[in-house]
């Protein structure tokens, strides 16, 4: 399964999809002034008064409704109407100029300097975050950029196309369509390459181990008689350990946090492609690593609109499909690239998800869970018997998927998550195919609890048992688009898409 496929439409212009429907990227070679679309970027100067190059050619193409708003604010605000790498939106479309986007959003890129090119950098995605969130707030779904800063500005294309990868994947939230409409044919070349080493360093990430085959013979395990004789680190399997370490060589303890559980899934991965039993194994043999590494988990439960971002088409089926019970919980956006699963418990963690200052990754949470499931398999299913009918072939489903990076989740991640967060997790599952869905009566309000929950506490004389300060997260099942009726057939609705829902009050 690739996370994003590319489709080469012409020598012109190129397509990158994202393999769940959460976002398509266009990279075209033209004039963005003619494009369609909800909204163009504009670059323009802090006064955003036009003079010359593409602020010129769009104020001329947009008409005067657009630039009469445009004028009114630069005489106003003069040097204050758009500061470097803010926005300001404005309309464009009406009845005497109906062919063109419905809004304009002006934006102020940086000038590139060498010396500062960190600062430049920042101030680029700047431009690029505050034109999505203004997108998002105006619930547009397309947007068009040109090369923000790459003309007169002096952006590196290469530079400014790793930063356009990096804002769209963290900030596009609701809007479903991004195009980059590029005039020169060299800034139209650099930014193809970066888009596809992009998609191809994630296909390959979604797909295969970068191990060569020396290192995968070198990761086998089967051939062990006793893990109780491994004097080698268990997780390079290169470096002998010193009498007084026990699992991980000196090199492999001085790696950061998210470069250990990396080459843990690694290890993951290598195993599954020879069996179950070679994964249980594994499994077994790499879990001491977790311990030098504690997880304290204290999920966000309110919505805060200054911080997190509302999943509009998330929106639609809480609203229109879902229990309301559930209709007082705001979806927060969440990033559809493979991931969406774990990105919804990280996305609540904030900056505390850990003891130690390195973040947690979707990488490490997804290897935790696979160790957590593998070794304790019987007690989840067992536990979760009443899910049987809706679950797929274990073996199969964590070997070729789960053990994977950006490939997507199934029920079977969600029965271990749990325990291995400490935390209640609620699952809501829309009504959008009616009472007799069996997904819905099955998943919706589905309470998933650790096995053992590390909160209780026991009291041996009244021999009760008492739950303190158990944090609990509700995870919604959706799609990235918004239902479509096609006259009177109704196709069954399927999710794709995993964001998590917060208390509004």
């Amino acid at each position: 399964m690739s996370a994003i496929n590319i489709r080469n439409i012409d020598d012109r212009s190129i397509l990158f999809k994202f393999s769940n429907g959460s976002l398509e990227v266009t990279i075209r070679q033209g004039d963005i002034s003619k494009e369609i679309c909800d909204a163009i970027v504009n670059p323009t100067r802090v006064s955003m008064y036009p003079s010359g190059g593409l602020d010129e050619i769009m104020h001329k193409a947009m008409g005067k409704l657009f630039d009469d708003q445009v004028s009114a604010v630069s005489q106003e605000m003069k040097e204050n109407a758009c500061p470097v790498g803010q926005s300001r939106i404005f309309v464009a479309k009406n009845s005497q100029n109906p062919n063109v986007a419905l809004f304009v959003i002006n934006t102020v890129g940086p000038v590139y300097q060498t010396e500062e090119k960190e600062k430049s950098a920042f101030l680029l995605q700047s431009c690029y975050s505050t034109s999505l969130q203004l997108a998002n707030l105006y619930s547009l779904t397309s947007i068009a950029y040109p090369a923000i800063s790459c003309g007169a500005n002096r952006f590196p294309p290469q530079e400014a196309a790793q930063v356009a990868i990096e804002s769209v994947r963290q900030y596009s939230c609701n809007v479903k369509d991004v195009r980059f409409v590029l005039y020169e044919r060299p800034i139209y070349d650099a930014f193809v390459k970066e888009w596809t080493d992009y998609a191809e360093k994630i296909n390959q990430a979604a797909t295969t181990t970068r191990s060569t085959i020396d290192e995968r013979s070198r990761f086998r395990i089967a051939s062990r008689s006793s893990f109780d004789s491994i004097r080698d680190c268990i997780l390079c399997d290169e470096q002998q350990l010193p009498p007084d370490r026990e699992h991980l060589c000196i090199k492999c303890s001085e790696l950061t946090r998210s470069r250990i559980f990396d080459r843990f899934l690694q290890r993951l991965c290598i195993a599954a492609e020879t069996s179950l039993h070679e994964l249980k194994k594994a499994c077994k043999l790499l879990k001491p690593i977790l311990n030098y590494y504690p997880l304290v988990y204290a999920p966000i439960q309110k919505f805060d609109q200054s911080i997190h971002k509302r999943d509009v088409a998330a929106e639609y089926y809480v609203q229109n499909h879902c229990d309301k019970q559930f209709r007082n919980s705001m979806p927060v956006a969440v990033v559809g690239d493979g991931n969406c699963f774990y990105n919804t418990f990280l996305k609540l963690s904030g900056a505390g998800a850990t003891t130690e200052a390195s973040a947690v990754t979707s990488v490490e949470l997804r290897a935790r869970n696979v160790v957590e499931l593998v070794l304790r398999l019987n007690e989840y299913i067992n536990k979760y018997a009443s899910l049987e009918m809706i679950l797929d072939s274990f073996e199969d489903y964590v070997r070729k998927e789960m053990v994977h990076d950006t490939h997507f989740a199934s029920i079977w991640d969600l029965l271990s998550i749990s325990t291995v967060l400490n935390i209640d997790v609620i699952s809501v599952y829309p009504k959008v195919n009616g009472d007799e869905d069996i997904h819905y009566q099955l998943l919706n309000g589905k309470l998933f609890s650790p096995l053992i929950n590390k909160h209780a506490t026991y009291d041996t004389k009244s021999k009760i048992t008492t739950l303190t300060g158990v944090n609990h997260v509700k995870i919604l099942f959706t799609n990235c688009n918004k239902q479509l009726k096609i006259a009177n057939k109704k196709e069954d609705w399927m999710p794709n898409h995993f964001v998590p829902l917060l208390s509004l009050r």
